[in-house]
């Protein structure tokens, strides 16, 4: 992958945080077109849509994109123009491809992407699925190191930090929730809920245990903390708000921490908060 950034780096005129916008553009434009054929397909997988997972990823990517190109767009020219964010960029486009591709085709073919043992094909892809996810959110984590280093990053320190922290730590999260999930072998602890007693749009369990509940919260920490930083800049203008982004990002990580144990103990989401 690095001889492969080199190789690209010098031959198109284009900056690493552009291909990484382009992927976010790309799985906003899938999102689209995926809605466009959830209309029009009547195939159901386990009640749901057969395209229901495509467009879960695909407007999951499509955040997750987005972030990482407008966070890298703030880089100093040095930290720009290396080799290190060029073989981040690439790593992650094809991981990209490999993990949404997939998922499409078995969506086409009303299939399983995930957990599905039925044929040696499906099972070496779960585990291909699962090397390319880990990259995919990986590189989250080490863009936060390019920021963390760069004494050149366009932005006030509580921004700064609120970004090495939500980048960080919903990689740390992201991937724990996820590799739980992938050794439950399901998302739900418990029985598998009734297509009525699940959440709208997310498909969430509202009767029992749901893994999928901290590993959103995980995932999006990479957008509420840095996001949170940015308010707290327009309240508290310099270095006295790093204190408050310290706390927002404690907190995410409690609850997510909250979600992830109510979840292992079969309970479904906010069942930890206090009956009145």
């Amino acid at each position: 992958m690095r001889d492969a950034a080199a190789l690209l780096r010098p031959r198109i005129g284009v900056r690493p945080e552009a291909v990484l916008s382009a992927v976010a553009i790309a799985s906003a434009l899938g999102f689209g077109l995926t809605l466009g054929l959830w209309w029009i397909d009547d195939r159901l997988l386990d009640g749901l849509s057969v395209w229901a997972k495509p467009l879960k990823f695909e407007a999951a990517l499509a955040v997750h994109a987005g972030t990482l190109a407008l966070v890298a767009a703030r880089l100093g020219a040095p930290a720009r123009a290396g080799r290190a964010l060029w073989t981040i960029a690439v790593v992650f486009v094809v991981a990209c491809v490999v993990e949404m591709g997939w998922i499409i085709w078995q969506g086409a073919r009303g299939e399983h992407s995930h957990f599905n043992d039925s044929t040696a094909l499906h099972r070496a892809m779960f585990t291909v699925m699962a090397v390319a996810a880990i990259l995919i959110t990986g590189a989250a984590a080490a863009l936060a190191v390019l920021v963390w280093r760069d004494t050149g990053y366009r932005a006030p320190a509580p921004v700064k930090a609120g970004i090495v922290l939500g980048l960080t730590g919903g990689t740390v999260l992201t991937i724990m929730t996820a590799m739980t999930i992938g050794a439950t072998g399901s998302p739900y602890v418990g029985a598998i809920p009734h297509l009525t007693a699940r959440m709208p749009v997310t498909g969430w369990s509202l009767t029992g245990g749901d893994l999928r509940v901290a590993h959103f919260l995980a995932t999006h920490m990479m957008q509420a903390v840095p996001l949170a930083a940015l308010l707290v800049c327009l309240v508290r203008p310099g270095r006295a708000g790093l204190p408050a982004v310290l706390c927002v990002a404690t907190l995410w990580t409690l609850w997510t921490g909250l979600e992830f144990q109510a979840a292992l103990d079969g309970q479904p989401l906010l069942s930890w908060l206090p009956a009145f």
